[in-house]
């Protein structure tokens, strides 16, 4: 099935939120494998989804303590663990999309995540998500 990027990152993000609701609030001791519903939101077998949505949902979520200690020294008067867990999944899928998946402009994967920020999250986590992509993303 032929996807925009789009809807691409749509899935990527819905992807980590799930794991990171799962490890956070439910009894996982770590992430699992997440095949099913990847093939679910893309409605077509894991076989068919495409290499960008696998890598990038894999890369993210491998990279999770790396990724989330990028994050660390940005946070100022915040600690990860009390961001809202759709604000560390926008922050994770970016860092992961620009430093692990695929080399491509700053402002790009910054506007990606401020979109998504002005779709599901506050305009206020919006502002916060650009500030802290901002000085991470180098």
């Amino acid at each position: 099935m032929e996807m925009s990027r789009n809807q691409e990152n749509f899935i990527i993000l819905t992807v980590v939120y799930d794991e990171l609701n799962d490890f956070c609030y439910g009894d996982k001791k770590d992430f699992r494998d997440a095949r099913d519903l990847i093939s679910e939101l893309s409605s077509c077998s894991y076989d068919e989804v495409s290499d960008y949505i696998k890598a990038s949902v894999a890369l993210t979520l491998q990279n999770y303590g790396t990724i989330r200690s990028a994050f660390l020294p940005f946070l100022r008067d915040w600690k990860w663990e009390r961001l809202p867990l759709l604000t560390q999944a926008i922050l994770l899928t970016a860092y992961a999309h620009f430093y692990f998946v695929e080399k491509i402009d700053k402002k790009i994967v910054i506007n990606i995540a401020v979109d998504f920020a002005k779709k599901y999250v506050d305009e206020k986590q919006g502002k916060f998500i650009n500030a802290i992509l901002d000085g991470v993303l180098k």
